[in-house]
């Protein structure tokens, strides 16, 4: 699941960033940079985690638990800081959309939660692994949305996500853009557990039930008049 995870990122910001290059797109403000820094330092931090239980150094894996809870605080705090900070660089031209606040919101909220949850269950192996890979897994959206998901999208027959502007029009775009490629991997960690363990984790369990209410209530949002002001605002617009 790491290596989907790194996969699926890597070749969606690949992706997105070549054809910026090509059409002379790619510039970015100061803060994106630190962002990707520290968001790549997670992956990294959790495949390293993940290396360390597989060859039984658990010690120095709860040790490196601290810097962790550390860089995942840094994380949220940069992703809502990055996405408020390009958001209001964009505003006003073709490449804005101050609506997807919400789901970069809702990213960092189910992220953060998760982690907390993780680091509380940190004497309960089984949930806490799940945890912190859940938390991981569900920010792949920023890999699928740059490259799979308009794939996926065209495959089934749907329009182009950014040209929905109503919820009427928008709500299975949007869930079969930005939901269901993630959530396919979430899937995947439950039916491998359903395989070998013939039930599902209730940490897995409790993940799924928080994590999909929030994203579907941010997926409403990005389609409501009312946060588009909102969201203007927030960006001090």
């Amino acid at each position: 699941m790491v290596a989907a995870i790194w996969t699926i990122i890597l070749s969606g910001f690949a992706y997105n960033n070549v054809n910026k290059y090509l059409a002379g797109q790619l510039s970015y403000p100061w803060i994106v940079p630190i962002h990707a820094a520290f968001f790549f330092a997670w992956l990294a931090f959790l495949a390293v985690q993940t290396l360390l239980v597989r060859r039984d150094q658990a010690a120095t894996h709860r040790r490196l638990g601290i810097f962790g809870a550390g860089l995942a605080s840094a994380m949220v705090l940069l992703g809502v800081a990055t996405a408020i900070v390009t958001e209001r660089l964009k505003f006003g031209t073709p490449a804005a959309d101050t609506r997807f606040l919400s789901v970069m919101f809702a990213d960092m909220l189910v992220f953060g939660s998760l982690v907390a949850a993780g680091m509380i269950a940190r004497n309960r192996p089984a949930a806490h692994k799940r945890l912190m890979l859940l938390s991981t897994v569900l920010l792949t959206d920023a890999g699928f949305g740059r490259w799979l998901s308009h794939r996926l999208a065209a495959a089934l027959g749907n329009r182009n996500f950014w040209e929905i502007q109503t919820l009427a029009d928008g709500a299975w775009p949007f869930v079969s853009f930005q939901l269901l490629p993630m959530y396919a991997l979430v899937a995947v960690i439950g039916l491998y557990d359903l395989l070998t363990r013939k039930r599902l984790n209730p940490a897995y369990l409790a993940a799924v039930a928080w994590s999909i209410p929030i994203h579907l209530l941010a997926g409403w949002l990005y389609f409501q008049p009312f946060w588009l002001t909102a969201a203007a605002r927030i960006i001090g617009r």
